[in-house]
């Protein structure tokens, strides 16, 4: 069997779809097809069923699944390693880093890292707990950080690495904000809501409860941090937003109005069998200060 072949099987794993794989590895669906039909005739048996909810793996396809994703991985390891030995770079990490862990400390110290290691090449790529999981398991990330991470992933290990404080955030001469002792005082407050503190939700409506007032109806929704913090720099609106994001931003004012109960841990991801060398392990000796 071919490497490419264990690449094809996985990316129809991981989407759940032939056409999502296709565009994923650069394939024609019939040449994706014809790639699975060497790979099953190789191994005895049918990986996928076809069924109105698209391509789900067989016992056979879910049984090997893990020691597929082991080979990709390892073997993307092999070429960094031998790359490094060739002289072709003296070192590469690749690195995923949710938009909170990006603007926390950690953010920081990613860049601290990279200038005390010039010779190192860092790529750092964006997105959530859930790209970086699949990341991970194709090998195409060494770590990631992440806050938003809903619980265990199978093959992936946990660890707490830092957390973040979240408040109400709003423009710098926003009054009411200024004057606030509780989050009773933004009664009358206009919100931006965004779908970036799901696993805050309990607590936060817990705060607004026992200050006698319902969760605020958003006046804008909005996934976008970027969007958001601009909107309150130039308005009345307030938003519940991490400390981190606010912090550097100019004409934001951030404040704690729940007493220290807002708050989220940030994870270090990796793949549970994944080899750890030396240079992932400085990083993250670094990253825990």
């Amino acid at each position: 069997m071919e490497h490419r072949q264990l690449v094809h099987f996985l990316a129809v794993l991981d989407s759940g779809s032939l056409t999502a794989a296709a565009q994923r590895v650069g394939l024609t669906q019939q040449a994706l097809s014809k790639s699975l039909s060497r790979l099953e005739n190789e191994l005895g048996g049918k990986l996928f069923e076809r069924g109105t909810r698209g391509m789900t793996a067989t016992r056979l396809g879910e049984s090997i699944s893990e020691y597929a994703r082991d080979i990709i991985a390892s073997a993307g390891k092999l070429r960094h390693t031998a790359s490094a030995a060739l002289g072709l770079e003296r070192g590469r990490l690749v690195v995923g880093l949710s938009p909170i862990s990006a603007a926390s400390l950690l953010g920081k110290r990613l860049t601290q890292f990279a200038q005390n290691y010039p010779n190192v090449r860092i790529d750092v790529e964006g997105g959530i707990d859930r790209d970086f999981v699949a990341a991970l398991h194709r090998g195409e990330l060494d770590i990631a950080l992440s806050s938003q991470v809903g619980g265990q992933y199978d093959g992936i290990l946990l660890e707490q690495v830092s957390s973040e404080p979240w408040g109400v955030g709003g423009c710098v001469n926003n009054q009411a904000l200024q004057d606030a002792q509780s989050i009773s005082d933004l009664a009358d407050g206009n919100w931006i809501i965004g779908r970036n503190t799901d696993l805050l939700d309990d607590i936060i409506a817990e705060t607004f409860s026992n200050a006698g007032l319902p969760m605020p109806k958003p006046g804008i929704m909005t996934t976008s941090v970027l969007f958001s913090l601009h909107a309150l720099s130039q308005s009345d609106f307030l938003a519940i937003l991490p400390q981190s994001l606010c912090r550097d931003f100019n004409g934001i004012l951030w404040r704690d109005l729940s007493d220290g109960a807002w708050i989220s841990p940030i994870y270090m991801m990796r793949r549970r069998r994944a080899h750890m060398d030396e240079l992932v392990s400085v990083l993250l000796r670094e990253l825990k200060g």
